[in-house]
């Protein structure tokens, strides 16, 4: 009996020291330094580079093991990145922009991050905007993590609005408010504003807003985008098959049609013909408009314009919703890296670690510890638009990496007939609708190669 309870506590005694070892172990590998190069690819140039080459520096003294080199590709970037994913050269970390995150993804080029956000060296997702990170993944998964990006706003000019007799724009505006004061910001050669009878739309000296793209003809889809949202429209199935019944939708048609109504119905927005003689020209700043539909990006520009009182809000509550989008950018890992462990740990640096507050010194984070460090909530002008970021909306550039070639490209086509000529807004997203299908079942189509490998 004794014998046995000694080798039973010998046993015990042994498997502890043997988990012991294996613990120590283990605590030895987890602590072993970083080492390797890490190769990483950027479009950026001249002042740009700066938080990189801050974030770099700060990172290698930290890893001393860890060679991280910047490639930086000013032109011809994409192109560029192509190739080196065909020849198997690609950097270990590469940025995109929001366009060309489901095309890297689908080429299976871009290595899911979800695995290594969860697990023992990630980060609490909570730690980033929800709506922001989101623009990073297809479907459910993970594929990038943020750079920067901008969300549309309103720039509005304040002394013509007190000229005006016109209250200043709010979180709770609505289309019919932004309608109402353009066109009583709009004003002719005469003084009238568009409320006003006789007034001469063929001779108008101001317009009360300028719309995205500003010349009544568009190709950029991403500045009317939230007028379709908020709407209740989309212009592409969740799923990236279909355009039909979606950019063809009543929601949408009747979205466009309010936008196409600012320029040609009720001409408080400049047309491609009004802005045709002020080619190069900020109309904002030169005080040609009231009010500015874009980005973030001419904010701290118009800052140093003396003279230019002017406040920032986002965009107007349209029929069904608030909604905006966002022109981002994002970091991703290489599938085929051949160190991923020491790349995952960079990236995370710059993408939610303290590598991140550099870029954030340039351009917009959704690391929300960041902004709350940078007092932006509070701030006069970033302010109103950190309170839209919750808005934010997926882009149709998100649910398949045809969308630019078929989606985009025909809507864009067709709704330009509209603008530029009598083409109604349900014929030409027909038309739009009818080409972009078509286009994306040519896409989705099997080869002849494949059919007859199957």
């Amino acid at each position: 009996m004794k014998k046995g309870l000694i080798v039973l506590v010998a046993l015990f005694v042994t498997v502890v020291a043997v988990a012991a070892q294996v613990a120590a172990q283990d605590a030895t590998a987890e602590a072993a330094p970083l080492s390797g190069v890490v190769r990483v690819g950027s479009w950026e140039s001249g002042d740009a580079l700066a938080p990189w080459n801050n974030a770099i520096a700060a990172f290698k003294a930290a890893n001393p093991g860890v060679d991280v080199q910047l490639e930086a590709v000013p032109q011809d970037y994409g192109t560029k990145l192509l190739a080196q994913f065909a020849s198997g050269t690609a950097p270990d970390i590469f940025m995109t922009g929001d366009g060309d995150v489901a095309k890297f993804a689908s080429m299976g080029v871009a290595e899911s991050l979800d695995s290594y956000i969860d697990g023992q060296n990630g980060f609490n997702r909570d730690t980033l905007l929800p709506a922001v990170a989101a623009f990073g993944k297809v479907g459910d998964s993970t594929y990038y993590l943020t750079k920067d990006y901008s969300p549309l706003v309103l720039f509005y000019n304040k002394q013509m609005f007190t000229d005006a007799g016109v209250e200043a724009p709010t979180a709770d505006w609505t289309w019919d408010d932004l309608l109402a004061a353009a066109q009583k910001l709009t004003v002719d050669a005469n003084g009238k504003n568009a409320t006003e009878e006789g007034f001469d739309a063929a001779n108008i000296q101001r317009w009360g807003i300028q719309l995205p793209d500003g010349w009544g003809a568009t190709d950029w889809t991403r500045g009317i985008l939230p007028i379709i949202y908020q709407n209740g429209g989309s212009l592409i199935a969740t799923d990236g098959s279909k355009t039909d019944g979606y950019m063809n939708s009543e929601a949408t048609v009747a979205a466009l049609q309010w936008y196409v109504d600012l320029i040609k119905t009720h001409h408080v927005a400049p047309s491609k013909t009004d802005a045709a003689a002020f080619s190069g020209v900020d109309l904002f700043q030169n005080g040609n408009v009231a009010m500015l539909w874009t980005g973030v990006w001419p904010m701290a520009g118009y800052k140093t314009v003396e003279g230019l009182s002017f406040g920032t809000v986002g965009l107007p509550k349209g029929p069904t919703a608030k909604a905006n989008v966002l022109c981002w950018s994002g970091f991703a890992l290489n599938s085929a890296s051949q160190n991923k462990d020491a790349a995952w740990e960079f990236l995370k640096y710059i993408a939610v670690g303290d590598g991140a507050k550099e870029f954030a010194n340039y351009a917009w984070t959704d690391v929300q510890p960041i902004i709350e460090s940078q007092g932006l909530a509070n701030d006069e002008f970033a302010g109103p638009i950190v309170a839209d970021l919750p808005n934010v909306l997926p882009i149709p550039d998100q649910t398949t990496a045809s969308w630019g070639e078929c989606g985009d490209h025909f809507f864009v086509q067709e709704i330009n007939t509209v603008l530029e000529g009598d083409v109604s807004v349900k014929d030409a997203m027909d038309k739009a609708a009818a080409e972009a299908d078509e286009c994306l079942a040519s896409k989705m189509a099997p080869t002849a190669e494949a059919t007859a490998a199957s």
